[in-house]
């Protein structure tokens, strides 16, 4: 039989298939959710100590494991996973309708902010053809943007 070892009661509404899991220190793996209310949700019950507060990432007054990134537009994707290669932990990388966020969440900076004008509807985090760096690839609604960590686009096309 299979008996929960806790539950997480989150408080916020989360939005349908916006939801990833990161390790922003390199070791723990960390909840991250996108809220209807334009903020990342991200549970974190290994840094219960820490009290990181930013313009961005603020922790929840109500939980010491949540911590919010607040975005203030819409979120429309959002994945986490190794951006720059030298990083021993994971990039978090948030879509909206006009602009890509790439977060590092254990140190608590912005890695780059970028305008997309055709929109963030898809994210995912890899390697493409022979690019040697990672890549944040961005599906908009016809373009397909590759973003490596200094923000750069060594990747671009038009679907048809």
């Amino acid at each position: 039989m299979l008996v929960p070892i806790f539950t997480l009661k989150l408080n916020h509404k989360i939005n349908p298939q916006m939801v990833t899991v990161g390790k922003y220190d390199g070791v723990h793996p960390c909840l991250t959710a996108a809220t209807k209310a334009g903020k990342v949700f991200i549970h974190n019950p290994h840094n219960r100590n820490q009290r990181l507060s930013s313009n961005r990432l603020t922790i929840s007054s109500q939980e010491a494991d949540i911590s919010l990134l607040n975005i203030n537009q819409t979120v429309s994707c959002v994945t986490a996973g190794k951006l720059n290669p030298e990083l021993g932990h994971d990039i978090l990388v948030v879509g909206t309708q006009t602009n890509l966020l790439a977060y590092d969440v254990h140190n608590n900076t912005d890695v780059f902010y970028k305008e997309v004008a055709d929109g963030a509807n898809a994210i995912v985090l890899g390697q493409l053809g022979e690019i040697v760096s990672p890549l944040a690839i961005i599906g908009g609604n016809c373009t397909l943007q590759g973003f490596d960590h200094e923000g750069n686009d060594p990747f671009w096309t038009v679907t048809g």
